[in-house]
């Protein structure tokens, strides 16, 4: 059985990437500093796999980059690396505070990694690297602009990092860019459990469920409706691609970068309408006083690469994501508490 490392495990993504990855018989290190993510998830999987398969470990990655993890599971043969700060419009107003735990971190990571002879890493990036695209759907092959927001910047600092040291042998990753993440497990025991989301489904579906209000935070945008156009990406498709990326790295030896997401465009103010079909509720929507800044006007992906060389496509619906997504929040209206 092997060990994997995942950090940020008791995330949204982190999660249910843990559950994939347990359920495909690797043997899952967790690893989380817990401002973010959650240890109930995490417990959660523990009885269901048991505790042996998947210890828990509380560490902060600007530290020592987990070295302490790693000399007591000497084992671990790759790194899933979800640790990061999301939130583009906060990244715009404290960038030190995103710098600080998105790039240092990994470096701290990596470093403590190469240390310790491990020498596969998955790298949790975003379509943000690639700046305000206007050929779509956006592929690999585009060269990186400079990016939207702090964040964007923090995502494509440490994909350049990965390159050095592949370049200098000291590293084999694949960095995965993906999009905006929607969705939760197939059986809605995993979601997005923070009390502020920022995904927008999340947050329309807490609208339609009466969690709480939805607001429109995004800037007006030149599109059709005049909303932002995203590619939107079920989790757990997101966490298969993960497990396809690792044994594709194991095979291959050799570095890539991927696309995931489902290759359609759609807008704004079309998943909200699509929210209050599926679920049949027509909350009320409100501009939010605050607007979103440093984002783009629309892109999504053309994931061919994942379907030619990780044999890796998106499979649920929009639908789909919108009613695990309710099962979550109506078992956890405050999340994990």
């Amino acid at each position: 059985m092997q060990t994997l490392m995942v950090t940020g495990a008791g995330g949204y993504i982190g999660s249910n990437t843990v559950d994939v990855l347990l359920a495909a018989g690797y043997r899952v290190v967790a690893v989380d500093n817990f401002s973010q993510g959650f240890k109930q998830p995490l417990e959660l999987l523990q009885s269901k796999y048991g505790a042996d398969n998947l210890p828990i470990y509380t560490c902060d990655l600007t530290h020592d980059g987990a070295a302490d993890v790693m000399e007591k599971e000497p084992q671990i043969e790759g790194i899933l690396h979800f640790a990061a700060l999301l939130d583009v419009g906060e990244s715009m107003l404290v960038p030190e505070k995103y710098f600080s735990n998105n790039v240092i971190g990994t470096q701290k990571l990596l470093h403590s990694a190469i240390d310790h002879k491990i020498k596969r890493f998955i790298f949790s990036s975003s379509c943000t690297v690639y700046g305000d695209i206007k050929s779509l759907p956006v592929s690999e092959s585009e060269p990186l602009k400079e990016v939207s927001s702090a964040y964007g910047q923090t995502k494509k600092m440490c994909e350049e990092l990965l390159m050095w040291y592949d370049r200098l042998d000291k590293m084999k990753y694949m960095s995965l860019r993906y999009f905006n993440v929607c969705g939760a497990s197939d059986d809605g025991t995993l979601g997005d459990a923070k009390i502020e989301t920022f995904g927008l489904m999340q947050n329309a579906v807490k609208g339609a469920l009466g969690i709480r209000p939805f607001e429109f935070n995004y800037q007006p945008v030149d599109t059709p409706d005049g909303s932002p156009v995203r590619d939107f990406i079920n989790v757990v498709d997101l966490a298969r691609g993960h497990v396809a990326a690792f044994k594709h790295l194991e095979e291959s030896d050799k570095s890539n970068v991927f696309n995931l997401g489902s290759g359609q465009g759609v807008s704004v103010l079309e998943i909200v309408n699509m929210v209050k079909k599926v679920l049949g509720a027509d909350f009320p929507t409100s501009p939010a006083q605050s607007r979103r800044t440093g984002e783009i006007p629309q892109i999504y992906a053309n994931a061919d690469r994942a379907r030619d060389e990780l044999g890796w496509k998106a499979t649920h619906t929009i639908e789909q994501s919108i009613q695990a997504l309710a099962a979550f929040y109506r078992a956890h209206p405050k999340g994990w508490e």
